[in-house]
């Protein structure tokens, strides 16, 4: 059946999000199947980018649903579900309503996330890959240098105040120099070279705000 077949026997509720549905499937290619449903007939009545191996005419299965419960509820999930293959998916649901707010139809998207929990897998295991054995002593000749403290200090003050390092004003790294000189951070070696590194300025300039 072509678009054109689907569309001439298709409610105007359903019809209307045709548009959506082809923008999400494209838009999150190759990871989410766009279903719409018409609830009278209970069948798919559009899918894009059908990986779960259903097609247009299938049923929907969804006659269960009590619209009773909350007859005003337009976004459902997300939501778990298990694809043919073993593949889990995450799923939202838009119901579709007409005019007089009666529930025609739901635009349904599911996105693989199979592939994102290999990936996730893979950087667990390199972000969990510690020398456990290494002793507390040894850990702390390589851990909290006064580079590392600079880098807290710095990251804190940008989370505390909502900002990027890259976006730091004139006034914020001045302050976060003078804040760093009173820790006496500015006795350590290079400390200077390494303050002016990481703030994105000059030595000099790094001088003149302790200065001030």
């Amino acid at each position: 059946m072509s678009i054109l077949d689907i569309l001439v026997y298709m409610k105007n509720e359903l019809k209307n999000a045709i548009p959506m549905a082809e923008a999400f499937a494209r838009l999150l290619h190759p990871f989410a199947e766009v279903v719409i449903h018409d609830l009278e007939k209970d069948q798919i009545a559009a899918i894009y980018n059908p990986f779960s191996k259903r097609k247009v005419g299938d049923s929907s299965f969804l006659e269960r649903w009590d619209f009773s419960i909350d007859p005003k509820e337009t976004v459902i999930g997300p939501y778990e579900k298990l694809n043919f293959d073993g593949r889990k998916l995450k799923s939202i649901s838009v119901v579709l309503r007409s005019q007089k707010g009666e529930a025609e139809g739901f635009l349904c998207v599911n996105i693989d996330t199979s592939v994102f929990e290999q990936y996730q897998q893979t950087l667990n295991l390199f972000l969990d890959n510690y020398d456990r054995s290494l002793t507390s002593e040894k850990e702390t000749l390589f851990k909290d240098d006064l580079y590392e403290q600079i880098n807290h200090f710095v990251q804190e003050y940008c989370r505390i105040n909502k900002i990027t390092l890259d976006h730091l004003s004139r006034e914020q790294k001045q302050s976060i120099i003078t804040s760093l000189r009173k820790k006496g951070a500015f006795q350590g070696k290079n400390a200077t070279n390494y303050v002016a590194r990481v703030l994105g300025i000059s030595r000099a300039t790094v001088y003149n705000y302790l200065k001030e």
